[in-house]
């Protein structure tokens, strides 16, 4: 199971949010990139970057320091964060970025999505943000009355390799992810699930392992010392 450590950027700083409160965030770095090469001494494989300015405002803001993150270490980033375009996609797969995240345009704009997944399926993963059970979009800021399982289902059969999962209410509260909703999103799609938000532990995270989940995001337990990411990668990263 992969162990991913995750980034977020707003301003150039290296953040976290409670909930995805843009008026509720705690700032960990003013280097994010220092904070990647950490993440890469203590064995992660592949670094989860976010970046939540362009989640906001739906076009990409902290491009600079993504590609400072790339040039600075030697594995795999996943990036997401105002991707709505296949133009975007582009640009970012171009500067070296390993995968991009999809939220906004999966709910919005089927035909973008489609066009994005034909060329690049295989470097896409789609984020299944909920809140109170139903998907979330705009940077976590607006709800689209969207049930998860059925949209995932229908996003699978558009050519979605990948999803990233992530509680909104749980995010970044240091309690528990949401169990349930996970395990009947793996139980109703066949591709590939990472699972995140509210894990503060490693009970759960061997909770979600159980699940057959394909890898766990872990922020905030990382910044506030819950979970040793070394530790935890010689326990799970097998």
């Amino acid at each position: 199971m992969l162990i991913i450590p995750a980034i977020d950027i707003k301003n150039g700083r290296c953040v976290r949010l409670t909930q995805g409160k843009f008026d509720d965030i705690t700032i960990y770095s003013d280097d994010p990139v220092q904070v990647a090469k950490g993440f890469e001494r203590d064995g992660a494989d592949l670094i989860h970057v976010i970046d939540l300015d362009g989640a906001k405002t739906g076009k990409p803001t902290n491009l600079y320091t993504i590609k400072n993150i790339i040039k600075s270490v030697s594995i795999p980033i996943q990036t997401g964060g105002g991707i709505r375009n296949l133009e975007t996609v582009k640009i970012l797969l171009d500067t070296g970025v390993s995968r991009v995240i999809l939220g906004t345009i999966a709910l919005e704009d089927e035909k973008e999505l489609i066009k994005i997944l034909k060329n690049f399926a295989y470097q896409v993963a789609i984020a299944l943000d909920t809140k109170n059970g139903k998907l979330m979009k705009q940077g976590w800021l607006k709800n689209s009355d969207k049930n998860i399982v059925i949209t995932a289902q229908k996003l699978e059969k558009f050519g979605v390799k990948r999803f990233i999962y992530t509680d909104v209410t749980k995010d970044g509260t240091l309690t528990e992810p949401n169990h349930k909703e996970i395990n009947n999103l793996v139980d109703n799609v066949s591709v590939p699930v990472i699972a995140g938000g509210g894990i503060s532990s490693i009970s759960n995270v061997k909770r979600l392992k159980s699940t057959g989940v394909e890898g766990v995001i872990l922020g905030k337990a990382l910044y506030e010392k819950k979970i040793n990411l070394s530790k935890c990668m010689k326990i799970f990263d097998l």
